[in-house]
């Protein structure tokens, strides 16, 4: 599978993607970001869907780590504290359990006074290869 480094969440060559990076070990994954301004909702908030991004990704990419193609099935968020613009995240995941094809896994994201700001649970689905991307069609 050949990889573009376009992926908006961990893409190195994305001009406008978040640039996540991991750290794996004892199968935990974790990332830590602060969000620019550009990125807010509410003043001075980070937009509650780019958190779940990064939840998203986290869990997805810890099932890469463990050497697994999967794309989200289902994905719950719960929010329990807004995300102040500029403080740093940290976002860590671990696998709940697997049954064939489908993963689920759980994650968690805490501000920097160590109080959770959102978790998330999800299911993915494993795949042995990703769709083929569609020919453009724009005139």
């Amino acid at each position: 599978m050949a990889d573009d480094s376009m992926c908006f969440a961990c893409g190195e060559r994305n001009p406008d993607g978040l640039h996540l990076t991991f750290d794996y070990a004892d199968g935990v994954i974790t990332t830590r970001h602060a969000f620019d301004k550009k990125f807010q909702g509410y003043s001075g908030v980070v937009h509650g869907g780019l958190v779940s991004t990064v939840l998203d990704e986290t869990m997805v990419t810890l099932l890469n780590r463990m050497g697994l193609l999967a794309m989200t099935a289902e994905l719950t968020v719960r929010y329990v504290r807004p995300v102040p613009v500029g403080q740093p995240l940290m976002v860590t995941a671990r696998l709940v359990r697997s049954r064939r094809r489908v993963h689920e896994l759980a994650a968690e994201a805490v501000l920097p006074d160590g109080e959770v700001a959102a978790r998330a649970e999800g299911r993915f689905m494993s795949l042995d290869e990703l769709p083929k991307e569609a020919p453009d069609t724009a005139a």
